[in-house]
This record gives C-alpha cells, sequence and structure tokens, in this order.
C-alpha cells in the first residue's frame, strides 16, 4: 500500500475509536439507568424494544423463562416500562412497555398467586373486561387493556389506550408471559430513573 492510503486508514481507524470512546462517556453518565440492574443490559434491552402496541410482545427477542429465577419488577412512570431483572446477576432480562395507572411507592409490592383469563371492571353503568390479569398487593393489577362488554375495540397503541385505575396496562403477550411469575415477586413502583 501507498503511504497516503495508509495514512488515510489510520486517521480513519482514529476517528472512530475516538466516536466509540465519545459515545461509551456519554451512555456511563447517563442518568436513565436504574441501579438494581447494570447499565450494560439496560442499554442492550432498549435497544431490542419495539414501539408499544397492544398486539405484541414489547422486545423482537423471545420471553426468558422466569419460573425458577430470582425476579424483581421495576415499574417507571415515566417512560411508561417495567424492567425486569434478574436480582441475581443484576441484569434487566426483558422491557415491557406499560401503561402504569399506580402511584409511586416507597416499598415494594408483591406478585399475588391471584391470577386468571378475564377480569371485569365495574364503574357505575360501564362495565369492561381485561384478560390475563396478574393480581398485585393492595388491590392492584397487571392486566391488558380494557374492552367493553360489546368488545370494542381499543387503540393497538398502548399509550392511547383507556386508563384503569389501580393497573398496569401491557400488551396482550406480555400480560400472558407475565402470568408465570412466581409469588411474591417484588415489584417497585418509581416516578422515573
Amino acid at each position: 500500500m501507498n503511504k497516503e492510503i495508509k495514512h488515510l486508514l489510520l486517521i480513519s481507524v482514529t476517528l472512530f475509536l475516538i466516536f466509540i470512546f465519545i459515545f461509551n462517556i456519554y451512555t456511563y453518565h447517563a442518568t436513565n439507568f436504574v441501579p438494581q440492574a447494570s447499565k450494560a443490559s439496560q442499554i442492550i434491552n432498549r435497544t431490542r424494544l419495539r414501539s408499544p402496541n397492544i398486539n405484541r410482545p414489547s422486545e423482537k427477542w423471545t420471553y426468558p423463562n422466569v419460573n425458577n429465577s430470582h425476579i424483581e419488577l421495576i415499574a417507571l412512570k415515566k417512560p411508561q416500562q417495567v424492567l425486569v431483572i434478574n436480582s441475581n446477576s443484576h441484569r434487566v432480562i426483558y422491557i415491557v412497555h406499560a401503561q402504569i395507572n399506580l402511584p409511586a411507592q416507597k416499598s415494594h409490592l408483591h406478585i399475588l398467586h391471584a391470577r386468571g383469563q378475564q377480569i371485569y371492571h365495574i364503574n357505575g353503568s360501564r362495565q369492561a373486561v381485561s384478560k390475563n390479569w396478574l393480581g398485585i398487593s393492595n388491590g392492584n393489577y397487571i392486566e391488558t387493556p380494557v374492552t367493553d362488554m360489546n368488545s370494542h375495540h381499543v387503540s393497538h397503541n398502548l399509550r392511547k389506550v383507556p386508563r384503569v385505575e389501580n393497573t398496569i396496562q401491557v400488551s396482550h403477550a406480555d400480560a400472558k408471559w407475565l402470568q408465570a411469575l412466581p409469588e411474591n415477586t417484588p415489584l417497585l413502583v418509581k416516578e422515573g430513573y
């Protein structure tokens, strides 16, 4: 190779390494991370996220097995996401798009043994049904978005579905997967990171 090409290649590689270095410093010092899990696992799972849709999973990959794992859930109200964290390895294993209709909590709530296929909500003369619900302590639930008793469809965008108090609403696929969570799994609701 001649000198000009070698010099150009050296400059290109140097600029690339500088870019990688600056990018890593930026992501390392960013405040959009929860302290319960590694920053690398949070970054990796954010790159797998799809747009929030009630008819498909939140991430592009298959669901991890949560039956025998030490799992912790952190519900973040500001980005409207639930982080599923393996508390042994301190890694985010999945991120669920959600509409969180619970107040922020100072202490952990817990997943109950109560779960089922349908749950009915009655507010005056209005009646609605949700599917694949999961009980949380203090009379709260994780469930799919509600439809009325005449099965009128709701918006496909999870952020635009009707809110139901005391719930965390997730997509149909995510709700079905979350039903496999063990009883007493801790859940912490926070305003944001």
